[in-house]
């Protein structure tokens, strides 16, 4: 997380599930250290302008979206389940984007 944050990026989470699921989720978990993001009303709106919602199951996918400051969407990555994203691989395509 520190890396990102040298970088002036932040990370979020982002899920279908309300609210009060996605405490629980993180609790499960023991803590999550970035904030987790409700997309549930309506339902799955932001993942489907993202391009990362998955309408038959009707959940987000799991995805690395990186966004400028501007707002501009300027890469996604989606996973199959079990596969999470490297790290270090997003770190670095941050740095590319950057001019880095």
């Amino acid at each position: 997380m520190k890396k990102y944050d040298e970088k002036g990026a932040q990370l979020l989470g982002l899920s279908c599930d309300p609210v009060p699921g996605l405490k629980v989720w993180a609790q499960a978990l023991g803590g999550i250290g970035h904030p987790l993001l409700s997309d549930f009303h309506p339902h799955g709106k932001v993942s489907q302008d993202l391009g990362i919602y998955n309408a038959g199951g009707g959940f987000t996918l799991r995805a690395v979206v990186i966004i400028d400051p501007q707002g501009v969407v300027r890469a996604t990555h989606t996973y199959p389940a079990g596969v999470l994203p490297n790290a270090d691989e997003v770190l670095a395509e941050l740095v590319t984007l950057q001019g880095g």
